[in-house]
This record gives structure tokens, C-alpha cells and sequence, in this order.
């Protein structure tokens, strides 16, 4: 046998090798290094091509803007080749005293300003907690022990300029039956939003205003993503004043089972269980509603021997479910957005990448062709989209 053959019997072989224990590797830990490989190979990355997602021109002068999530709206453009949203979600902290709720004031309504000057609508979430993380005490809003701070701080933003309109949508406590605020209790609720609102609108009368809650309710102390019940959010709202709300959400998300499992839970009529929105919205009176939703690409994201991966088709699969659950409720007669959440937060806490590509690149990603799909899809529905990424 000649030499040259030796070499390719030789090389053959070992190549073989590599394989099958990558095979291995892939099996016992869910590390994919034939993908590392493959990417190492194709260097050249393709150009996806993206539909334009509506027929109304791009917002302009997005990318003079510092607000981060401004500056990703115009990467979002981009992507849709025209107009993509004009309501962005952002999220604000209550003050513990009246001296910093001014001082909040102050710097929140250069934001505003911001949002203003490029024609986007903030939605705003604004968190029982100061921006050094300090909890506040859900009862004490209830009973009116914060009502001067609150006060203080929206006499403040009227001080600076702020308009009725430039302050968009706001929606304070998000997310009341998940763990997050420690002190969060059902009979709280109604009146810390009326509390909490009702000042406001002493100042900005034309204020819209919302409430958002979890599709899956949660007990005070288990944040365990398996546990939550899809109980009636009607003890919630039921005594929140008429005519206070103006926009009813609901936030749920798609999850799946850490390496290892099999457990899915992929279809909107189940994490987003409309049917919770539309009783609570008919509680509160109102036919504005919203979804606070995303979809991920992967999971468990700081523990390789964990992490879960989807592929773009199983995320375009998850997002026609969501556009199937909003044209239902559409077709009742309610007026429809969904927000997306469509940050990358892999190297957080959260372990989770709910973007749709990396950096300010979204012709690199065939992710991205679906989302455009989906914006499109919404637009020609006649289902508002709104956005949170930064």
C-alpha cells in the first residue's frame, strides 16, 4: 500500500474518532462542538434577506438619540426596512422620600423629552423599588403613607414640562402576583393603584394609564417557573375605581425544561391564557389590552451542561401563537398590542437570550427573519406592536 494511503487511512480514522466523541460530548453535557466546528468552517456569514414590516416611513434622527432602547429601535428599522414601533417599553423606580422623587422627577423627564422629540410613546413601567434596589412596602401604598411622595414626584415632572401625552402609558406595580416585591398581596393591590393613580391624574389628568399582571400567579415566597396557577386575576383588580384604567395586560413568556427534561410550554393560549385578559379588561371596563411577551433562543444560558436551544422555525411557531391569541381577542372586539421583550439577557441572573440577533448586526441571524414575519404580520392584522430591547 503506498504511503499516501497510509495518510488518508490514517486520517480517516482519527476523524472518525473526533466525531463519534463529539457524538459523545453532545449526548452527556448538551455542548454542541460540532456547531463550534461548523462555525470555525463557514466563516462567511450570510446576508438574510427580511420583509418590510409596514407601509409607514421609518421614524427619523433614532440613532442621535442616547436612550438606549431608542437607539435599538432604529436597528429594528433597519431590520423592517420602515417603521417598526412608537411605543417603547421602559421602566422607572418610585422614590422613598419626597426629596428623591423630585430628584427622579427631574432626571425622568429628560427621557421623556428624549421619547418626545422622535415621536415614540413611552410605556412605563414604574417598580416599587428605588433604583438602589430597596423594596417598598406594598402596604404602606395602600394606605396611603406614600401618597406626598408620589405626589411630589409627578408636581415635579409637570415643573419640568412634561405633558400628558409625553408621558405616554404609565403602569405602576407590573407583575403583582409574581414574587419579585416580597410583600405583594392580593388585598394591596386595588388600592396602591388607585392610590398611585388617582395622584397622577391630579396632575395629568389625560394620563393613560394600565395595569399588568402574570399570566401564572405565584405564591410570595416560590419562584419555581413550574409552579404557577392560572387563577383569576379578578381578586386583583376588582376594586381598583372605575374608569381609572385605561389599557388591561397580561405578561407570559414560553419556557422549556433545563437539559435533560422534556417539559415545553410553546403555545400562547397556554402562557398567556387570554382568557384571564379578557375577564380582567371587562372587570376594569375597558377594550384596550396588551401582551407583554418574547420569545428565546436559548436557556440556562451560564450553565452549558443546562442550556436549552430553539431554532428560528420553533420560535416562528411560538410567535404565530401569540398572533393567533391576539386575533382572537381582536375579533371580540378588543384593541390589541403586544409588546415584545426582546432583550438578550443570557449573561444575567435571568439566563436567558430573548433577542433575535447579536449586536446591532440582524442580517447575520435567521431569527430576525422571523421577526420581521411576525411585525409584518401583526401590522396587516391591524395589531399593535410595541418593544422592549436595549
Amino acid at each position: 500500500m503506498k504511503k499516501q494511503h497510509y495518510l488518508f487511512i490514517n486520517v480517516l480514522f482519527v476523524g472518525l474518532m473526533l466525531f463519534s466523541a463529539a457524538i459523545v460530548v453532545q449526548f452527556m453535557t448538551g455542548y454542541r462542538p460540532l456547531d463550534a466546528i461548523a462555525g470555525v468552517w463557514n466563516k462567511k456569514e450570510q446576508h438574510v434577506q427580511t420583509e418590510e414590516c409596514s407601509s409607514h416611513a421609518a421614524l427619523e434622527k433614532l440613532s442621535e438619540i442616547s436612550e438606549p432602547t431608542v437607539k435599538k429601535l432604529a436597528v429594528y428599522q433597519q431590520a423592517c426596512h420602515s417603521f417598526a414601533a412608537d411605543t417603547l417599553m421602559l421602566f422607572f423606580s418610585m422614590a422613598k422620600d419626597q426629596d428623591e422623587a423630585r430628584q427622579y422627577a427631574v432626571e425622568d423627564a429628560k427621557v421623556l423629552k428624549a421619547f418626545a422629540s422622535v415621536k415614540i410613546r413611552p410605556l412605563i413601567m414604574i417598580e416599587p423599588s428605588d433604583r438602589e434596589g430597596t423594596l417598598l412596602d406594598f402596604q404602606l401604598f395602600a394606605n396611603g403613607s406614600y401618597d406626598t411622595v408620589t405626589q411630589a414626584y409627578f408636581t415635579q415632572l409637570k415643573a419640568e414640562g412634561i405633558t400628558d401625552a409625553q408621558l405616554g402609558i404609565i403602569n405602576p406595580f407590573p407583575e403583582a402576583n409574581l414574587p419579585y416585591w416580597k410583600n405583594n398581596k392580593i388585598e394591596f393591590f386595588s388600592p396602591a393603584v388607585n392610590n398611585y393613580l388617582m395622584t397622577a391624574r391630579a396632575s395629568f389628568p389625560q394620563v393613560q394609564t394600565s395595569v399588568l399582571l402574570n399570566s401564572a400567579t405565584y405564591e410570595l415566597t416560590d419562584f419555581n417557573w413550574e409552579n404557577g396557577d392560572y387563577n383569576s386575576l379578578i381578586p386583583y383588580v376588582k376594586d381598583i375605581k372605575p374608569t381609572l384604567i385605561n389599557y388591561a395586560g397580561i405578561q407570559g413568556f414560553p419556557w422549556i425544561a433545563r437539559q435533560g427534561g422534556s417539559a415545553t410550554i410553546f403555545n400562547a393560549a397556554e402562557f398567556l391564557n387570554p382568557s384571564l385578559l379578557q375577564e380582567m379588561a371587562d372587570r376594569l371596563g375597558t377594550k384596550k389590552v396588551w401582551f407583554n411577551t418574547g420569545t428565546f433562543s436559548t436557556k440556562y444560558t451560564l450553565d452549558p451542561k443546562l442550556m436549552r436551544t430553539i431554532t428560528p422555525s420553533q420560535r416562528k411557531e411560538i410567535l404565530m401563537t401569540i398572533t393567533g391569541q391576539a386575533l382572537e381577542l381582536k375579533e371580540k372586539g378588543y384593541d390589541v398590542a403586544v409588546n415584545l421583550f426582546a432583550e438578550d439577557k443570557s449573561e444575567s441572573s435571568e439566563e436567558t437570550n430573548w433577542s433575535y440577533w447579536k449586536g446591532d448586526d440582524p442580517f447575520a441571524s435567521q431569527d430576525t427573519a422571523v421577526l420581521t414575519s411576525f411585525i409584518k404580520g401583526l401590522n396587516t392584522n391591524e395589531i399593535h406592536f410595541w418593544l422592549f430591547d436595549k
